[in-house]
């Protein structure tokens, strides 16, 4: 273990900042809370429960209490940082040479936002190189997120979300280069109607959909990380050779309700999360038709209200979205650095 993890000083912040406590989690979901009441012009994120701190965050295996740390003025938090290493080729242990800042907040209301935000980076940055990492992602990098995922809407890590200024501003500061842009995007099914086009008509003739729930978990790490919801597969096939051309990976997040009230109620999230094309379809209507597909789908078992997708610019989900009726709620960005260069 490193040797840092106890109460550190910050004598140019005026801040105290120490890693996990049990008694912490009201102290990050008054965090939470604080830091998104400033979001009003922007895509709103879920109101974090004390459900979801413990089940997706908390009680995940891989977490270390040193991982998280809170920062303080005098006895009031003020934020708090969350590192983690990246997960090992394999998916059943962590590489020490790659470390992930993969949240950090801060209370707008703390005397001054901007240095207590570098003062955290700096936290997550010298716990992550004394455990040996060389590389720092700011935010997480898909598909190796194992915290957040679904916490801003969707069903992957977004990084650092563009309106989050302050954090953004904070990590070009401390010469964090931008390693991927990512995307937000939203459809609200509650008032979808189903439409019928001459084209999807011809599909209809030409393709097969089967949509298959899948076991996700084939690692330790993606146990771990993508525990929570219900995977499944839309693989389109063509009638007339039989083999697939398309594929489409959802999965639908819980409801944050207890009981019979999860099997039953609350607002029910799928989340698309990777889209795979042959190359001799990349250019024709197979892909659009996938979509809409498994958009009526998941409107007709009257649960999900809404869909989300986070996806990496340039990907071919971020093409075939960005061309659809689907809202951009917001950007992220994923930052990179390589320690020695710091």
């Amino acid at each position: 273990m490193p040797s840092w993890g106890g109460v550190c000083p910050d004598v140019r912040t005026m801040l105290t900042i120490r890693s996990f406590r049990n008694e912490d989690p009201p102290r990050l979901l008054e965090l939470w809370r604080q830091t998104q009441q400033c979001r009003d012009d922007y895509a709103p994120l879920i109101a974090l429960s004390h459900n979801q701190l413990q089940s997706q965050i908390l009680g995940l295996p891989m977490l270390d209490n040193q991982t998280i740390m809170l920062a303080f003025e005098a006895d009031t938090p003020v934020g708090y940082v969350h590192t983690t290493l990246a997960p090992a080729d394999d998916g059943h242990t962590f590489n020490n040479t790659v470390g992930q800042i993969c949240f950090l907040c801060v209370d707008p209301a703390c005397s001054d936002v901007s240095r207590t935000a570098a003062a955290l980076i700096r936290a997550g940055e010298n716990y992550l190189s004394e455990l040996g990492a060389q590389k720092i992602y700011g935010g997480s990098p898909s598909p190796s997120a194992p915290f957040y995922t679904g916490f801003y809407g969707g069903g992957e890590a977004v990084g650092i979300l563009h309106s989050d200024k302050v954090v953004v501003d904070a990590f070009h500061e401390a010469n964090y280069q931008v390693h991927q842009k990512t995307a937000w995007f939203h459809f609200d099914l509650q008032n979808y109607s189903p439409t019928v086009t001459l084209e999807m008509v011809g599909y209809y003739a030409e393709l097969a959909v089967e949509i298959q729930e899948i076991p996700i978990s084939k690692t330790w790490w993606e146990g771990c990380a993508h525990a929570h919801g219900i995977w499944f597969d839309a693989t389109a096939y063509s009638v007339q050779t039989g083999r697939p051309v398309a594929r489409l990976r959802t999965r639908i997040s819980y409801p944050d309700t207890e009981g019979i009230l999860a099997m039953y109620g609350g607002n029910w999230l799928a989340s698309f999360m990777e889209l795979r094309v042959h190359p001799d379809s990349l250019n024709d209507g197979t892909q659009r038709y996938l979509l809409s597909e498994v958009v009526r789908y998941l409107a007709a078992q009257n649960q999900v209200v809404q869909i989300e997708a986070h996806v990496a610019e340039g990907s071919p989900l971020f093409t075939l979205l960005g061309g659809q009726s689907w809202q951009e709620r917001d950007s992220g960005l994923v930052f990179v650095k390589n320690v020695h260069e710091a």
